[in-house]
């Protein structure tokens, strides 16, 4: 029974490593949980999420409050018209799925389905490092690279819904080889332990992240010379490591930035940290 004014909500953030849930306020996170996302097939995929709610709606029920939204981002090409997932390249079992119908026949909820880079957006924009800005354009660096725009208040969607994909800008035209591509080429699909070797002074894995700052810096450069934005915030589990080559992506992008004034942009790291995206998928009810 609600025996409370309070409008709790539920944020999922499904990546392609780890999917978390927060309680989400409106203004702080009262609980979370988080579990392995898992790969195998859509039934078991399912029983793993609702495992990684129930607590949250647990703590709802503790609190005597009635949860009755969830927002769920995923790192995925949704078609918003349909409803379903088109395509989640690092969990395929997703593809083609109308995961909101799922979702809501399980848990007998209203549920919001959005991208987990616009999600993440959302919250910095709104509640995080961007929060004093118009115009905020965020990426994400985890098991893959996303990204959005916040502009007028909301996310540009563009014409299909498939805006602000920074992982798939090509950064070596010759090879036709995109951001994300030469990322996992890099770190050999293991940041942390790159970065590692990294910190203990190893040549190599110093030399493979300077590189990566540089193409990352050729990939915001581009995104400023369209869409001009005031700051660029950058999130995910990579930016821990955003020593080992932040510095060289602000010189490159710099280089590769036409307007004078455009090249003082603000490039800063997330202030709400690894549950933006679910803060942020929360925020697809406020």
């Amino acid at each position: 029974m609600n025996t409370t004014n309070k409008n709790y909500t539920i944020g999922v953030d499904i990546g392609g490593t780890k999917m978390s849930a927060v309680l989400f306020d409106g203004a702080k996170i009262l609980a979370d949980y988080t579990l392995a996302t898992p790969k195998d097939n859509l039934e078991h995929f399912m029983i793993m999420l609702n495992a990684l709610i129930e607590p949250l709606l647990d703590k709802a029920r503790q609190d005597q409050v009635l949860v009755k939204n969830i927002g769920v981002g995923v790192a995925a090409i949704l078609d918003y018209q349909e409803k379903k997932v088109l395509n989640a390249p690092n969990i395929p079992l997703l593809n083609g799925q109308k995961l909101l119908a799922c979702l809501e026949t399980r848990l007998n909820l209203n549920i919001r389905l959005d991208n987990d880079a616009n999600c993440f957006t959302r919250a910095e924009a709104k509640i995080g490092a961007g929060k004093k800005y118009k115009n905020v354009f965020g990426i994400t660096i985890g098991t893959g690279i996303g990204g959005a725009w916040w502009f007028n208040e909301e996310i540009y969607l563009g014409a299909h819904g498939g805006a602000g994909e920074p992982g798939w800008l090509v950064i070596d035209y010759q090879n036709g080889i995109r951001l994300e591509e030469a990322y996992h080429k890099l770190v050999q699909n293991n940041p942390a332990s790159l970065a590692e070797e990294a910190y203990r002074g190893d040549i190599l894995a110093e030399k493979f992240y300077q590189e990566f700052g540089h193409y990352l810096g050729i990939n915001l450069a581009n995104i400023v010379n369209i869409i001009d934005p005031e700051i660029i915030v950058l999130g995910g589990a990579v930016i821990n490591s955003s020593d080992l080559f932040l510095s060289k992506t602000k010189k490159s992008m710099r280089s590769f930035i036409k307007s004078e004034t455009a090249r003082k942009i603000k490039v800063v790291k997330s202030s709400l940290g690894e549950k933006a995206g679910a803060i942020g998928a929360a925020m697809l009810f406020s």
